[in-house]
């Protein structure tokens, strides 16, 4: 897989791309959010944008249903790092990323770091998306497709499938990767975040 481009979180100006397939968005994260439109399928093209602390100003709780039918919120998940990954079983390059975001949770639940994965299915029987974390023996649980409302809650900040966002300790966007991610830069955005939670 060729590795996502990455840029530096920076302090003076957030590092600012247009989403591919997507020039008539806004093209920061807060504009994309303010967008909160539903569009249809749109690649990603792995392209990143992270923001220092000080910089980020989108509050995001995410709740839903696990495809095994518990309630989930990212509310109950204050203080720690939340990686939100909305995919498909029918998308490729979800399929291709899935070992890559499988190592780095495994790893950072390894190492006991604060650091909680969810899912968010986009387009799927929750038959098919349960026996495609089966397959791939994903560690940590996916919200079931509620006909888009789920992920709706995400806005335009997940237009592209599949998309990555990373949420801070204070549950406010600290990055996004439009398309798949590959471990080292997954693993290298997590890191990030948690040094800068420690710090802040």
């Amino acid at each position: 897989m060729t590795p996502a481009r990455r840029i530096p979180l920076v302090a003076a100006t957030a590092a600012a791309l247009l989403l591919a397939g997507c020039s008539d968005q806004g093209s920061t994260i807060n504009d994309q959010m303010r967008q909160g439109d539903q569009k249809g399928y749109v690649a990603g093209d792995g392209t990143v944008e992270a923001l220092a602390p000080e910089q980020r100003q989108t509050q995001i709780t995410l709740t839903g249903t696990t495809l095994d039918e518990e309630a989930w919120s990212s509310a109950d998940h204050v203080g720690e790092v939340v990686v939100i990954n909305v995919w498909g079983s029918w998308c490729g390059p979800c399929v291709e990323e899935t070992p890559e975001l499988v190592e780095v949770a495994a790893a950072l639940e390894e190492a006991g770091e604060p650091v909680r994965f969810i899912g968010v299915n986009s387009r799927d029987s929750v038959q098919n998306a349960q026996a495609f974390q089966d397959k791939y023996a994903v560690p940590y649980p996916s919200l079931q497709d509620d006909g888009g409302r789920t992920r709706a809650q995400l806005g335009s900040l997940a237009v592209a499938t599949p998309s990555t966002i990373l949420l801070d300790q204070q549950g406010r966007v600290a990055a996004r990767v439009n398309g798949p991610v590959d471990a080292s830069t997954l693993r290298g955005l997590v890191d990030d975040v948690l040094a800068q939670g420690e710090t802040g």
